[in-house]
Order: C-alpha cells, then structure tokens, then sequence
C-alpha cells in the first residue's frame, strides 16, 4: 500500500526532528526515516553559550537564534509532554591570561547582556571565574526520543536504512519504496558526505567523545566550563565534554578521549568521580561553521537542512524554520547558509 505524505524527512537527529516539528505544526503531512541509531545530536551534552571560545566572541546569530530558541522549545515541551530545555547560568574557569581580557570584554556593551561578572581568585577559590548568561543546554537524547515516539504514534515514521538507489525523483513527486512524497528533505548529519544529489558540500567532521559521570554533591544548577565543560542533567549526573577527532570517523569510543576528557574534568575541579557512560558520535561540522540550507537548484522538490555542527541546538530550531517558510512561503534562507553557493548547475 501506497503511503503519501507532503514531505519525506530523511533522517532524525537534531535538524530532521526540527523540520518535522515545523512542517507539522503547520498541519503538512510527513513521513521521518531513521535506522534507529544513536546519532550525534542524541550523544551531545546539547550546550549553547552565548559567547564562545578563549576570546569570549558573541556567538553568531545569538541574538536571532536564542530568541526563538527560548520560543520552540517550550512549545515543544508542551506538544510532548516532557521537560529537555534548560536554562541554566555558566560559570566559566578562568586562566591567569583570560582574567583581563574577560573582565575587558564584560563591559562592551555587545557582551552586557550575556556576562554577569568577573570574580578573582582567592585563598578559597583557586581560580577566577566568570558567569555568562542565557545560557544552558538541551536534553537532546530525550527530546528525539520523545519526538520520535509522538511520530509513531502518528504513524509518521519508519525506522529502516535510507539507500539512495531506492530513491526515484521526478518533477511530479518522489518515491522511495511504498512512500510517494511531494518533497524530500535530507536531514542526515555526517552520512551527508555520500549524498549523490549534494555532491562536495564542504563538510569538516569532527568526532566527539563525552563521559557521562556521577558526582554526588556538586551544584546541580550551574554549568561548569573551562577547557571542558560539565553539565548537569540530574540525580548527580553530568555530561563531561568534549574532545575534538579528524582522523577517526567510527562512533567508537576511544582510551585516549577517556583520558583526554578525564583531564578537561581535572582542569574544571578536582571531584570524585564514578563513570557511568562514554559515547563518541560524528559532528556534522562545516568549515566556514555555518549551517547548509535550501533547495536543490536543479530540483525543486529537493532540499537539504544540516551542518549544525557543535552549535546543533540552536542552530537547527532556527533554520528549519527558515526553511520551512521556504517550503511555504517561497521566502529566502539566509545567503550564507544557502545550499545554492556550493553547487553548481548542469
């Protein structure tokens, strides 16, 4: 039997889970392929920060992308009947070269709203430290997950591998296997690299490896950073993350990111510790660290939404809305994220 649906969504991470979300929302018809795998966007501790790196640069976009993500997420929450979105205040642990520059950078006015001081070292405290705000993470593993449920229930999913051979596109709609579609939207995070129809999209994948650790007493309210990060996510337990890999493209742990990571958690604090996780996944980075969005420019029933990359959280509820205005509306993406500048016509 012939399953028809608007909109064929491949793949369930964090950018395919959003394009649903839109898509559906706007009452449009949908259908989600995932094999069921444990994917990036579900490993990730889900941090967002609104300033970023040794330099403490605003991040970019934050002033678009924090607002609505203050605005999806609780309507997510509500549509499922779940609690993933946290806003919590991030200490950040300071070295002794960071000290004046950060104190420097509390004060410009880009940067007020976001940082809340600068505290200096003393006999108890070991290091100086700052509070950035409007920060926080998601509990990405459980919204997917939830999601995912509702999509069944909905009878808007189907958990099997995609292969492009199966896959027949023609201007009048799209088919693959028992599903005609009007549309299809390719949500696949790092499997990307051997997508036929996005061909040399300038992908630079990392692989991550985060711990998650029991530490019995420590604040449950506040994320702590410093070359790491620590994040609570409850019951005394805290994702810790995160390393960065080029050379190894495998979802396999390794020795080296658990001793790698277990010296980030030596640079944040000295704690007792007891581990009780450690995955790996693949980061759908791209090099110029902005995301890939829109419309195939030889198909017009094609599109592509990925390259959230370390920023995932923030960066996917807000241009799949973007490009679901672009499904509904005909409105533009954003030129430095549109698919468009990395292909050319034939």
């Amino acid at each position: 039997m012939i399953k028809k649906v608007e909109y064929l969504v491949i793949g369930q991470g964090l950018a395919g889970t959003m394009m649903a979300f839109h898509l559906l929302e706007t009452g449009k018809s949908v259908c989600v392929v995932d094999n069921g795998e444990i994917s990036a966007s579900m490993v990730a501790a889900g941090l967002f920060n609104p300033v970023t790196g040794r330099r403490f640069v605003r991040s970019w976009n934050i002033e678009k992308l924090l607002p609505y993500a203050d605005k999806v997420y609780p309507s997510m929450e509500k549509l499922l009947d779940r609690k993933f979105y946290f806003k919590k205040p991030i200490i950040k642990i300071l070295s002794g070269n960071e000290e004046k520059m950060v104190y420097d950078r509390s004060l410009t006015i880009e940067n007020k709203p976001y940082i809340e001081g600068f505290y200096s070292a003393t006999e108890e405290a070991k290091y100086s430290t700052c509070e950035i705000k409007e920060g926080g993470f998601v509990d990405t593993s459980l919204m997917i997950g939830s999601f995912r449920e509702y999509l069944q229930k909905k009878d808007a999913f189907i958990k099997e591998d995609f292969y492009y051979n199966d896959l027949i596109i023609n201007p009048e709609g799209i088919q693959w296997k028992d599903v005609h579609a009007d549309n299809i939207i390719f949500c696949e995070g790092y499997k990307a690299i051997d997508n036929p129809l996005f061909p040399d999209l300038p992908f630079n994948l990392a692989k991550g490896e985060i711990l998650t650790l029991k530490i019995p007493g420590l604040n449950p309210d506040k994320v702590l950073m410093a070359g790491g990060y620590l994040v609570p996510v409850g019951d005394d337990i805290f994702k810790l993350g995160s390393t960065y890999a080029w050379d190894d493209m495998t979802t396999t742990p390794t020795p080296k990111g658990r001793e790698d990571l277990i010296t980030k958690l030596k640079d944040i604090a000295d704690l007792s510790f007891e581990i009780v996780n450690h995955e790996a996944g693949i980061r759908p980075a791209v090099k110029n660290r902005r995301p890939i969005v829109g419309r195939h420019p030889d198909m017009a029933n094609v599109f592509i939404l990925n390259g959230m990359g370390t920023k995932g959280v923030l960066l996917a509820p807000y241009f799949a809305k973007q490009l679901s205005d672009l499904l509904l509306f005909d409105n533009e993406v954003d030129s430095d994220v549109d698919v468009s500048q990395y292909l050319v016509l034939k």
